[in-house]
């Protein structure tokens, strides 16, 4: 009998949250509850720190339950090694039934004055800071622009222009006119687009030749090409001054002023209208370091959006392929909504990734991780980037055994338009299968990056299978619908994917387009038996040393197989690293 007594004392004084698996986080909640059902958290970083208390001595995975609603998040939300579930167990932050928790980084603006009558501008006062995305009821407004952008496909139409040979830009008269006279002109961007580059140049000087108009850059230092100069007939547009504001949905943020100025429509009220402008650059991060990872940590069902970047307002940015910046300093830096590293066991499972200013979720040093059944849409430049910092790092520091699966990922490279939809470099055991990635102005997938020549940089035996890829590179040239770039990638296969409707697009430069595209001395992947409708598999620019086998134009089985896939486990694929598959494949 006092045993019994003893124990029921003692479970009366313990803490709420050592006796509740469970946790709930709601928007009518109060961090100074337990967290309970009934008593709910607020926040995310409540629920997070009650559970730094108690996941020592874990006996069995815990749950944090997310009810519906919007969560404003100023500030990044850190997930560090104390947050990582232990003996074994999961930490799982997820949406409560059929609800839907939005984690948001914006701010809503509402009050709206008339500016100018005739061309139905309205301006709202907004928070100090810079703005470079605007969404109206969740879909992206057009920063004021000239030529107007016309084509949701491409963004176009554009000028042309050309290049002296001094990085500098040869701008035609015609096309200068429309920003001879103005007085703010070195905020204006010059966005230039050439086969995988993307630039967005701010205007230092000008002089007028019987040529045209010659502009230096107002950074003339900095990489700019491949051949550190601009590429002729490159394709531009002017960016960023109230004076381009002449149709609907356009809107220029004075920051000066602290004022954002929107063109409507005839008959829109924007009393009615949900407008955000992002201000949040990274909402998420979890993060280890290379001695003590986080680790068992998943997070499923939630929503993830509007996130910022100002990076090109302060300073112009190049852009390599898949947006990645040519400056040295920037290597890798392009920042993400979602930021993992240093991880093992790490999972992200049915979230939505919308509305983003730079890319969606970003990993380093990431092992055994799963990226499944998410949508990525809206998104300024990548979907998932992983490994981006060295070209050659140590396996410690290389992510191992990442897998993306069923995922839709489309309408990347939105602002930075060679951004892509996975872009994985130098990583081993990656596994890409049955995801549809489609509209895009630049490649669907890309592994590897080039070493230079015929050398191992540690990518290896990584599978890219059952994949629908369709409606991509339509901008750019030089990429293809799965592009690999460099470096003896042992043990990869490429297999079993669906490609279609990929093919140079109206403002595409001379360079080509591929359905699978094996470039810069890329060597020893098998590529067997994709549906190439339209295109083909190729190796170019020193590419030796691979199997291509059995790629075909239509394939009924390997079309219906390819894409989403419910209730599929890609540990368990039957698309295996090659290797004996090589030998044996190409006898046949």
């Amino acid at each position: 009998m006092k045993t019994t007594v003893f124990v029921i004392v003692f479970l009366l004084f313990l803490p709420y949250q050592l006796l509740a698996i469970d946790l709930y986080i709601a928007t009518n909640g109060d961090d100074a509850n337990p967290g309970s059902k009934q008593k709910p958290f607020r926040t995310l970083p409540a629920a997070r720190d009650a559970i730094r208390k108690i996941n020592k001595t874990m006996t069995e995975d815990i749950v944090v339950y997310i009810r519906g609603g919007l969560y404003n998040i100023t500030e990044t939300i850190e997930f560090l090694p104390q947050d990582s579930g232990f003996n074994g167990h999961k930490i799982i932050y997820r949406a409560f039934n059929d609800e839907t928790p939005i984690f948001s980084g914006g701010i809503e603006l509402t009050n709206w004055t008339l500016y100018d009558k005739d061309k139905n501008i309205y301006q709202s006062k907004v928070p100090g800071g810079i703005y470079r995305q605007l969404y109206i009821d969740g879909k992206r407004a057009v920063r004021a622009r000239t030529p107007n952008r016309i084509s949701e496909i491409t963004f176009g139409p554009y000028y042309r222009l050309n290049a002296t040979g001094k990085r500098e830009l040869l701008v035609a008269e015609d096309y200068w006119s429309s920003v001879a006279e103005l007085k703010n002109l070195n905020q204006v961007e010059l966005v230039v687009g050439s086969h995988w580059y993307h630039q967005r140049i701010q205007i230092g000087n000008f002089r007028r030749t019987k040529d045209g108009i010659v502009v230096t850059p107002l950074n003339p230092k900095g990489k700019r090409t491949k051949q550190n100069e601009f590429y002729n007939n490159s394709r531009f547009h002017f960016e960023n001054d109230i004076s381009f504001l002449d149709i609907g949905r356009e809107w220029y943020h004075n920051v000066k002023k602290q004022r954002i100025y929107l063109a409507v429509e005839s008959g829109a009220d924007l009393n009615r209208a949900q407008i955000i402008i992002p201000r949040t650059v990274t909402l998420l991060s979890v993060s280890g370091d290379t001695e003590r990872r986080v680790e068992n940590l998943e997070f499923q069902g939630l929503v993830f959006e509007h996130t910022s970047w100002n990076g090109p307002s302060m300073e112009e940015v190049n852009l390599d392929q898949f947006a990645q910046p040519t400056v040295d300093k920037l290597r890798g830096l392009l920042p993400a909504a979602f930021s993992v590293r240093h991880t093992k066991n790490f999972a992200v499972r049915d979230n939505v990734f919308r509305n983003m200013g730079a890319n969606a979720i970003y990993m380093h040093n990431a092992d055994h991780a799963d990226v499944e059944g998410n949508k990525f849409y809206e998104i300024a430049a990548n979907g998932i980037v992983i490994d981006n910092e060295k070209r050659n790092p140590d396996p410690d520091e290389q992510s191992q055994s990442v897998a993306i699966w069923n995922n839709y990922i489309k309408k990347v490279g939105q602002d930075y338009t060679n951004g892509g939809g996975v872009l994985a470099n130098n990583v081993s055991g990656l596994i890409v299968e049955h995801n549809l990635l489609y509209d895009m102005p630049y490649s669907a997938i890309q592994v590897c990056n080039q070493p230079g020549g015929l050398y191992s940089i540690g990518c290896k035996a990584n599978r890219i299978c059952y994949n629908h890829i369709h409606h991509v590179v339509q901008l750019h040239d030089d990429g293809g619908g799965i592009y690999t770039l460099g470096g003896i990638q042992k043990g990869t296969i490429i297999a079993e994917n669906f490609l279609h409707d990929i093919n140079s697009g109206e403002w595409a430069g001379s360079y080509p387009v591929s359905m699978i595209y094996l470039d810069n001395h890329t060597s020893q992947i098998l590529v067997r038996d994709n549906v190439i409708r339209g295109g083909k598999a190729e190796e170019r620019n020193g590419s030796k040393g691979n199997y291509l086998l059995r790629n075909v134009q239509s394939n009924k089985n390997i079309e219906s197989n390819a894409g989403i896939k419910k209730g599929y486990n890609p540990r368990f694929s039957s698309c295996r690293p090659a290797g004996d598959a090589i030998k044996l494949n190409k006898s046949k």
